[in-house]
């Protein structure tokens, strides 16, 4: 993200992150309303703490130029900020959805849930315009919060690759079909929450209906006591290492589906890189998943069974040619709206569009003429 911004939108400053002082402040905090209070809270979204963030981000920015303040997943550190400067928020989701995709925030005090609306309320309200990397979390926005639709934008987050292969290469890769493996991909750290069960439920359901379907699980690994001849696993692979990209290029080449069945998820980025090597996902419609059915893989029912997995999988399997299109437009996908190139240039957009609202709004100001709804943007 920082890269694209400094690729297309001009000089970015960094003003954070805070000191380590400061989380452990937050976790004391938090032990000990379980050990006291005996209730849970969210200590990243707290009144006091955002009250505290701000006077220490007001300091920082009196020392920078800037003209734009960009926030990204960061309600805490905008809500009470005092500045001139047009604020532009970016998040994945909302308090009200983060509230319930996490365990950590489950059973939150009716204190610590109150605190967390009220953050999120303001910083929202507070912020010039908001993006959201989905549809799902602006909705809630709008829906939840009562924030004007003429003040989101929706830009998806692009793929987290330095290289990616050329067309020739994911045609050769698409049409290849090696013994007639079927071979599908599963990428987690979690896997309840990522459907891991699901994928693996799904591989057997392929073999059961007469393919020769494989499972390379990256990330995690089953709970004890699941095991499967044909199952593959691969608990850690680091992107940052000339050899496990290269392990990870191959796998996204050498595989012929993304099984991702989870179960909540925001915006999984490995569904953005699954369309730059035209991997086809099959995904449940939940959250704000990059993926679009019919152009860069499936959507089922956002409770669909492993059987309709394997069914989905055999329909591409047994046609070819209906694949290979699926295949090509997934990268095309790619190409358009899921790489960090696209996602740079539509903020350098709002951003000079928030930019030319403010300079309107002050010339207003200094003609003495009160600013229009619209002209504060």
């Amino acid at each position: 993200m920082l890269r694209a911004m400094e690729k297309h939108c001009g000089e970015v400053v960094s003003l954070g992150p805070v000191g380590q002082g400061w989380s452990l402040a937050r976790k004391a905090a938090r032990r000990a309303a379980r050990i006291v209070f005996r209730q849970n809270i969210d200590d990243l979204h707290t009144i006091a703490l955002s009250k505290a963030w701000a006077s220490l981000f007001e300091r920082r920015l009196a020392r920078v130029g800037s003209d734009i303040v960009f926030a990204p997943v960061a309600s805490t550190e905008i809500a009470f900020l005092r500045t001139e400067l047009p604020v532009v928020y970016f998040s994945d989701l909302t308090a009200r959805l983060y509230r319930d995709y996490f365990a950590g925030l489950t059973g939150l005090s009716s204190w610590s849930i109150e605190q967390t609306e009220a953050l999120e309320w303001r910083a929202l309200h507070r912020a010039d315009h908001i993006v959201y990397s989905s549809a799902w979390a602006a909705r809630s926005a709008i829906q939840d919060y009562d924030v004007p639709t003429e003040k989101v934008s929706v830009f998806p987050l692009g793929a987290n690759l330095d290289e990616v292969p050329t067309g020739d290469e994911i045609a050769a890769a698409r049409n290849r079909r090696q013994e007639g493996e079927c071979r599908l991909l599963f990428i987690g750290v979690d896997w309840e929450r990522k459907g891991g069960d699901l994928a693996l439920e799904a591989m057997r359901e392929l073999r059961a209906l007469g393919i020769n379907a494989t499972l390379t699980v990256v990330g995690c690994s089953p709970p004890e006591g699941i095991s499967d001849p044909n199952v593959r696993i691969i608990p850690v692979l680091d992107k940052g290492t000339p050899e496990g990209r290269q392990q990870f290029h191959r796998l996204f080449l050498d595989s012929h589906f993304m099984l991702f069945p989870t179960r909540r998820d925001a915006s999984p980025i490995v569904c953005c890189e699954a369309s730059a090597f035209g991997l086809p996902s099959i995904v449940p419609d939940v959250g704000g998943l990059p993926v679009w059915h019919g152009q860069n893989g499936l959507k089922l029912p956002a409770n669909a069974p492993a059987a309709e997995y394997a069914n989905a999988v055999q329909s591409l399997w047994n046609d070819p040619a209906a694949y290979r299109e699926l295949a090509g437009s997934a990268r095309r996908v790619y190409d358009d709206r899921v790489n960090w190139d696209a996602w740079g240039r539509s903020m350098a957009d709002v951003f000079n569009a928030v930019s030319q609202a403010r300079r309107s709004v002050r010339r207003m100001q200094k003609a003495g003429r009160p600013a229009r709804a619209a002209d504060r943007g």
